[in-house]
């Protein structure tokens, strides 16, 4: 139940973020990090990558949140491996997102 949680509301974020995008660099609202906060155009191109990154993580933990809703586990771990799935489900947006602003930053600097 907490993956299936977990996605509905990482894809209500994701569409919020992709409909209402911060147009400039701050420090409450977005992707923030440090290298997408380093110009305008990093800024800019992490806020639509990183919102159809987490469309797809949203929809997927749905999907294996409705799954797991038919599976009834009586071992005391299953709350963590949900706990952790839906923290490490999150790992993607980061790596792909960073890994694609590295590509951009070294672009705009040759």
């Amino acid at each position: 139940m907490l993956v299936f949680l977990t996605g509905l509301g990482t894809l209500v974020a994701s569409i919020i973020l992709k409909i209402s995008s911060p147009d400039n660099i701050n420090s409450i609202y977005g992707y923030r990090t440090k290298r997408s906060m380093k110009n305008q155009k990093l800024w800019d191109f992490a806020q639509k990558y990183s919102a159809k990154i987490l469309i797809i993580v949203g929809i997927l933990n749905i999907l294996i949140g409705i799954a797991l809703m038919f599976v009834t586990y009586s071992n005391e771990y299953y709350l963590f491996f949900e706990l952790g799935w839906a923290v490490l489900s999150f790992l993607p947006v980061f790596v792909l997102t960073e890994r694609r602003l590295i590509q951009i930053e070294l672009y705009l600097t040759e």
